[in-house]
């Protein structure tokens, strides 16, 4: 059985990847629209800040814990 701390843990690697996951499609759809308009790429989305990362993971644990 999972610990606290197992459970925890796997949250916030979900966390993180829902955040990142999402990061990468606005990038590549930022990347797909610019070569086919032939223009360069203007700034950037911000990557996720652990911040974020730890806000996402903490309502996710909210999540699990209600019954």
């Amino acid at each position: 059985m999972a610990t606290g701390y197992d459970i925890r843990y796997s949250l916030l690697n979900d966390a993180k990847n829902m955040l990142y996951e999402k990061w990468n499609q606005e990038v590549n759809a930022l990347r797909y629209d610019a070569n086919s308009k032939q223009s360069v790429i203007g700034q950037l989305p911000a990557s996720p800040t652990a911040a974020e990362i730890k806000a996402l993971a903490e309502d996710l644990y909210e999540f699990v814990q209600r019954k």
